[in-house]
């Protein structure tokens, strides 16, 4: 049970029945928590339960949430924006309720790794190396979760594009301007010896959601580059996932983006508004 992928391909597959009743909607989401509920009742360990509730939150309730805003409002930038809050807020609730969970999980795969490790005569594993790597994961959980989970709501809005009407082009998506002040907020905490774990993993997560604001731009300027290339178009993206340094370039100018606006989407969006009236 990948809470990774449950992400994606749910979004993905509402982008076929974001329309329907929503007495169907409520039947298909009475049957999800039916699989969850009996995948509990099977297997009661840490990470089970764990998954359980990240798979009923991110999959679950975010995706009803995502639909919910694109039912009342029409708009995709406001259901990813509803969804990508979500999932901010219960990386840190996350991490306080299923802490001791966590760091069972995390003792677990480093023991799992260490014996891996220990197979190979020729290679010694280094236990404090082995231990720092732990703590961090432990540290860090909100950013390492909410930062994958932030991907696969993106994989999954790009396969949404696929099968719904109304769509969101890449080119378009733009984050609301008060995700800035959180942003800022993270900044200063991270100053802090305090307070910086806390703000070192929102920041972290923020910029995950900038990533995509990122990629937005890159792609309104660069759409025709890409679209006549395949190639090229697989190149970029190796290079994005192998290369961190271009992963936060990418971030930067999602967030320099939300301050003066490159693409003049709210300019448009005025506009529209202005029109309507």
């Amino acid at each position: 049970m990948s809470p990774f992928l449950g992400l994606i391909f749910t979004m993905a597959y509402s982008g076929k029945i974001w329309s329907y009743p929503a007495k169907r909607l409520l039947l298909f989401l009475l049957l999800f928590f039916a699989v969850i509920g009996l995948l509990i009742v099977t297997d009661r360990s840490y990470q089970i339960w764990i998954n359980a509730a990240d798979a009923i939150v991110a999959a679950g309730i975010g995706i009803c949430l995502y639909l919910y805003l694109l039912k009342t409002k029409l708009d995709i930038n406001l259901a990813l924006t509803g969804l990508i809050c979500l999932l901010l807020v219960y990386s840190f609730v996350r991490s306080l309720v299923f802490a001791a969970g966590l760091e069972a999980v995390a003792k677990q795969m480093t023991d799992m790794y260490s014996q891996y490790l220990q197979r190979y005569s020729s290679f010694k594993p280094d236990a404090g190396r082995i231990t720092q790597v732990q703590n961090l994961f432990i540290r860090y959980q909100p950013a390492f979760w909410s930062s994958t989970q932030i991907t696969a709501a993106f994989f999954g809005l790009l396969l949404f594009n696929r099968l719904s009407i109304l769509k969101l082009p890449v080119r378009q998506i733009s984050l609301p301007g008060f995700l800035i002040y959180p942003l800022l907020a993270a900044l200063g905490l991270s100053l802090y010896p305090q307070t910086k774990v806390w703000g070192i993993n929102l920041l972290i997560s923020l910029l995950a959601a900038y990533l995509i604001q990122g990629t937005g731009v890159l792609s309104h300027f660069w759409s025709g580059v890409f679209a006549r290339s395949r190639m090229l178009r697989t190149l970029f993206f190796i290079t994005i996932i192998i290369n961190y340094p271009v992963l936060a370039l990418i971030s930067f100018i999602g967030v320099l983006d939300a301050w003066f606006d490159f693409r003049k989407i709210r300019n448009m969006e005025d506009i529209n508004e202005s029109n309507t009236n």
